[in-house]
């Protein structure tokens, strides 16, 4: 497997064979994930992007990985600035979901960590 150079798999490891040879995972094994030191509180806006904040903060826009970790309570990247449809009742036949796709998470706040310099 081959990663662009500064990836975030660049340096994990594949699983090696077992005692016989057979390759047991065709894969990487788990990346190793930062625990980054908290800085700042940042309200999220409408509209904005995590390579934008990331761009704001870091001077470097491929750095949200960085926000991202700093907020473990989120599971998926997207997540950060955006919150899932929320179930509408199903029982009631005239229930209209006004965002089927969900809805932004402005006004609420998120950890900006420090950017430290990657060895």
């Amino acid at each position: 497997m081959a990663f662009f150079k500064g990836s975030a798999y660049e340096k994990v490891r594949l699983f090696e064979a077992d005692d016989s040879g057979a390759s047991v995972f065709r894969g990487l094994r788990a990346r190793h994930v930062r625990k980054p030191d908290p800085v700042l509180e940042h309200t999220i806006g409408l509209k904005e992007r995590l390579d934008s904040l990331s761009h704001e903060y870091y001077a470097e826009s491929r750095d949200w990985r960085w926000l991202v970790e700093a907020n473990p309570d989120i599971l998926f990247p997207e997540d950060l600035l955006w919150k899932s449809k929320e179930g509408v009742d199903e029982s009631d036949p005239g229930a209209v979901d006004e965002n089927p796709n969900g809805k932004e998470r402005a006004g609420e706040v998120i950890i900006v960590p420090r950017r430290e310099e990657i060895s």
